[in-house]
């Protein structure tokens, strides 16, 4: 391992820079638009394999992981296989790009060479310097499947149908209403309804006007 874990610093990144990244990709290797986003594709102009490899979760509760030569992203095979974890796995698969995108020169700079060994830095690096990284990937991850613009189409479709079956408690029921909708969206765009609800938050899109 080349960098101390204990100096570690994370580059400033902010949301923006992260969401245009974002953006970036998907305009170049997904210019159809569709959604979902078949992350999946998106990789192989970019020269990176995607690895199923056996009891990764196990091994470290590591759900994927860029390898350190920048090649390859690393899943846990049992959940690739898994249709019922399709929604994680294109959501890890795009945190992972986010690293590769955001952060090549990190993670040639720790150069591990195993699972462990990622898990020794993760474990011995600043927690709070860790989380900068994280938040930078998270961020690019959730940019990159839900795209902005088609995120606003596909909430004021679910606004108008619900104010047509005679919802009125917006206001009164934020919350609920909240998951609710995000629920429903979260099937258009493959990933989970916390992701949707995030990018509401995000984009400043909830409450909806």
């Amino acid at each position: 391992m080349k960098i101390d874990p204990a100096s570690f610093k994370a580059p400033f990144i902010s949301p923006e820079q992260a969401w245009k990244e974002a953006d970036r990709i998907r305009d170049s290797y997904w210019p159809s638009g569709q959604v979902p986003v078949e992350v999946e594709k998106i990789l192989w102009p970019l020269t990176l394999r995607l690895e199923p490899i056996p009891f990764l979760k196990e091994s470290g509760d590591v759900d994927a992981l860029l390898r350190s030569d920048l090649s390859a992203i690393m899943v846990d095979q049992h959940e690739y296989m898994n249709d019922r974890m399709q929604n994680r796995v294109r959501f890890s698969i795009a945190h992972e790009l986010g690293h590769f995108i955001l952060h090549k020169d990190i993670y040639r700079e720790i150069a591990y060479t195993s699972v462990e060994e990622w898990i020794d830095f993760v474990q011995t690096v600043p927690e709070h310097q860790y989380s900068f990284i994280e938040f930078h990937a998270y961020e690019f991850a959730g940019r990159l499947l839900v795209p902005v613009e088609r995120l606003k189409k596909e909430l004021r479709s679910a606004i108008i149908e619900a104010d047509k079956a005679g919802f009125t408690g917006w206001d009164e029921f934020p919350d609920p209403a909240k998951e609710y909708v995000a629920n429903r969206l979260s099937r258009v765009f493959g990933v989970s309804g916390q992701v949707i609800e995030k990018r509401f938050d995000r984009e400043k899109l909830w409450p909806p006007s």
